[in-house]
């Protein structure tokens, strides 16, 4: 029986060779897409998941006030650890160094400082040597992988020495490598490239002691495990009580603590000082819908050919039930027929996706192995989508045209196949117009998508990003003032500024602070809280800003050695309660602000006003934003560089740098940080766009495919019509304009739903582009052009037939 119903479902799909090829072409699409996006949303959801016992591993968060932040300060850790002496807490702070065996020197910017308990909280399997037990003598250090291989390529690097500067201050600390990790796996939300033992700071520096009772400084990271059972909201609230016990009112009055469970990390998490940045549960949930709607377009397309076949097969099935078929053998025969190409489908889906692997990763940075499509999770994913599939598609014929009368079908012919067409015309139509709202929408949101990220890499930050580089500051010459380099490098040629300043661009975390224009004694609520950069002389130059009012920073002033420059959304903040003649850049300037950090800022004149700068990306509106005449915590030089001798200017700066530092130049073009820094949302938009065009791609397959079968339906109307006159531009608008009133109803059915959609994801950034009607228009003329095409192409096949012999049976 199976034997025989193979048969005559190869036989039946050899001759329908359009039809089946427009099937299993469509359906393998859709589902390949499927497969790349499950994979995709299973490796973000999989994030920290390798750790033992990670569902009961949490991170401390300190929230203050309005402001929340992976970190906390040290007593607040230490406090925790000396009141839960069973609790696992692994506390660590991460640095950057100048680091290398002697005569080889990198920067390396993910060194992490712990204690032995990192190890017990954490998997990271040692591949050679120790660490846990390492880490609890000074001068001890493990490596990953790719460290080890830069650092002493193929020799075994236990027992080796790193020379290491900038773990704290300007001192180099020499530290023997005791471990070398497993390769760190690509879902984890950090990634150190070295770890030193923590202790290695307490004998260096008594580190400890010094940070004991700092309770302003909260770059302590801090991670814990939850015992079984344990309420993480209670066990917060607890922390928070016991912290500020033991402040005694040093803490900031409004700070809290709660812990956030290290599973949640990637997708639910944006704050301010990440290690590395996250993803996006929203992204990944798009994402899942993405997939969703192209298998829906892939499935829909599969049925609505179905449907549109089997109004030709009416006369099939009557001759099968005349000659005494039951009802079973034909339900199983178009069974088997439709389990065979979505078999089909299934196999060349799972080759197109294992040869599309590579682009996955070119565009999401995560390493796929083919072996993982073979994986139980994504070989039944496979089975449940061709399972559900294939009765779909073959549910209307198998189980209504079988129970039709054969004499009814025989005897009035292609009337019933008429009648047929008519009851399942209303669901086609339905289908189609379902297809073509999905993918316009989609085509919509890619639009916006695109442009939105132009937009990011084009907005103006106020200053020109394209001549302007940053380098990281050795360890040793900061907090030095005007350096050698800096007074040399400007001599040469092409370099026309160079300042020192902090942060680097753009900005992940600026420092704030409280502020307030100088008055008779400001009560300590009547600060502003306000954010504030460090720089030096020249800052302002190197970015070629110029202030709209006063000056900018003077190196021959003595008075504005300890001098401040506001933005004008800080003139804003800091002058909002002053009468209005005095909220003005002239007004603000040669006042005297005052801050509640005394070793910030005691009474520092005010030398000019800016025009708010972004230092930031355009996901964070600017900030109000205090410039601060210091070399305390300047961390990075800024160079302003000639764009047409920009080689020559950083071949000069090299050559500078390589007389005056023992440490690797590294420099970014200022566009080029801000670029790299909207990676997550080019990768998005990438996958976006390609899911977009393959939706597009199935739904006009689709079309083409049942227009086929529509001017074959209607091949003698089409031969009445030429008898009688009718052009082939007739003919051709009589298929077209059907479509086109389709299309027109997915245009009206979709464009509010892609505007609620894209206009959330714009409300995401601070600055974005104005939603108007032409991302609608192009996606949906794109959906129409589709649309009439594969009518089209088939109109003019069916026009050209000879009306005579398309008669003769009549």
């Amino acid at each position: 029986m199976l034997r025989n119903h193979l048969t005559m479902t190869l036989r039946s799909l050899r001759r329908h060779l359009g039809y089946t090829t427009i099937n299993i072409v469509g359906l393998a699409v859709g589902i390949a897409a499927c497969l790349l996006i499950g994979l995709y949303v299973q490796h973000q959801w999989s994030y920290d998941r390798f750790h033992e016992a990670a569902d009961r591993i949490h991170r401390v968060v300190g929230v203050y006030g309005e402001t929340a932040m992976p970190a906390t300060q040290w007593p607040v850790i230490e406090e925790l650890q000396r009141q839960n002496p069973s609790l696992t807490i692994a506390p660590f702070f991460t640095a950057s160094a100048v680091a290398g065996p002697e005569g080889r020197r990198f920067n390396e910017d993910q060194v992490f400082i712990a204690r032995p308990s990192f190890f017990d909280l954490f998997t990271f399997p040692v591949q050679r040597g120790t660490a846990r037990a390492a880490f609890n003598r000074p001068n001890t250090a493990v490596l990953t992988p790719a460290v080890a291989e830069k650092y002493f390529g193929e020799t075994d690097p236990i027992g080796k020495t790193l020379e290491m500067t900038g773990l704290q201050g300007d001192e180099t600390v020499s530290v023997t490598v005791t471990g070398l990790l497993e390769p760190i796996p690509d879902a984890s939300h950090f990634h150190p490239r070295i770890l030193v033992s923590w202790a290695t700071l307490d004998a260096a520096m008594n580190f400890t002691e010094e940070m004991r009772e700092n309770w302003s400084a909260g770059a302590f990271r801090a991670y814990l495990k939850v015992p079984e059972g344990t309420d993480p909201l209670m066990l917060a609230d607890q922390f928070t009580r016991q912290a500020q016990e033991r402040a005694a009112g040093r803490w900031d009055r409004d700070a809290r603590l709660r812990l956030q469970p290290l599973t949640d990390i990637h997708l639910h998490s944006d704050f301010d000082y990440e290690i590395e940045a996250n993803g996006s549960a929203e992204t990944v949930y798009l994402f899942v819908g993405i997939a969703l709607f192209i298998l829906l377009l892939a499935g829909v397309n599969f049925v609505n050919l179905a449907l549109a076949r089997s109004v030709e097969r009416t006369q099939e099935v009557g001759v099968r039930k005349a000659i005494g078929a039951g009802q079973g053998h034909i339900v199983w025969q178009f069974l088997v027929e439709a389990l065979v190409l979505t078999g089909c489908a299934a196999v060349l889906a799972l080759a197109s996706a294992a040869m599309a692997l590579p682009l996955l990763h070119t565009v999401t940075e995560a390493t796929f192995e083919p072996s993982v499509l073979v994986e139980p999770r994504p070989l039944a994913l496979l089975a449940g989508i061709t399972l559900v599939t294939a009765l779909g598609s073959a549910s209307y014929p198998a189980f209504v045209l079988s129970r039709f009368d054969p004499a009814a079908i025989l005897g009035s012919g292609s009337q019933s196949a008429g009648r047929t067409g008519r009851w399942s015309s209303p669901l086609r139509r339905g289908l189609v117009v379902f297809q073509f709202a999905v993918a316009v929408a989609l085509g919509t949101a890619t639009i916006v998508a695109y442009w939105q990220l132009d937009y990011l890499q084009t907005a103006d930050p106020g200053f020109e990003t394209e001549q302007v580089v940053t380098v990281p500051m050795p360890p040793d010459a900061r907090g030095e003032g005007q350096t050698p380099f800096q007074q040399e490098v400007v001599r040469r040629p092409g370099v026309l500024a160079a300042a020192q300043a902090s942060p680097a661009l753009p900005a992940r975390l600026l420092r704030s602070a409280g502020f307030a224009f100088a008055g008779q004694g400001v009560p300590d609520d009547e600060y502003q809280n306000v954010q504030f950069v460090t720089v030096g002389p020249n800052f302002f130059e190197a970015l070629g800003v110029e202030p709209v009012a006063g000056r900018s920073f003077d190196p021959g002033r003595p008075a504005d050695s300890s001098g401040v420059v506001l933005n004008r959304a800080a003139l804003d903040r800091l002058a909002k309660d002053l009468p209005s003649g005095q909220r003005t850049a002239a007004a603000a300037v040669g006042r005297s602000l005052t801050s509640s950090s005394a070793w910030l800022v005691k009474r520092a004149p005010v030398v000019g006003v800016v025009d708010d700068l972004r230092l930031r990306t355009l996901h964070d509106a600017v900030a109000p934003t205090v410039f601060i005449r210091t070399s305390l915590l300047c961390d990075t030089y800024y160079l302003r560089v000639d764009a047409t001798r920009a080689d020559q200017a950083l071949t000069e700066a090299r050559a500078v740098w390589e007389e005056v530092h023992d440490a690797p130049f590294a420099y970014t073009f200022a566009d080029q940080a801000f670029a790299s820094a909207y990676r997550s949302e080019q990768r998005a938009g990438t996958l976006f766009g390609a899911f977009a065009g393959l939706a597009l791609v199935i739904a006009g397959l689709g079309l083409f495919g049942l227009a086929a079968f529509t001017a074959r339906q209607r091949q003698k109307e089409v031969a009445v019509r030429k008898a009688v006159g009718a052009s082939m531009g007739q003919i051709v608008r009589l298929f077209s304009t059907d479509v086109a009133r389709l299309v027109g109803v997915a245009i009206v059915i979709a464009a509010p739903v892609a505007y609620l959609g894209v206009q959330r994801w714009l409300d995401t950034f601070a600055d974005h582009i104005d939603l108007g009607p032409t991302p609608f228009v192009l996606a949906g003329g794109s959906a129409l052009l589709v649309a009439v095409l594969s009518a089209s192409t088939q109109a003019l096949r069916a026009a050209h037939i000879d009306p005579a012999g398309a008669l003769r049976d009549e």
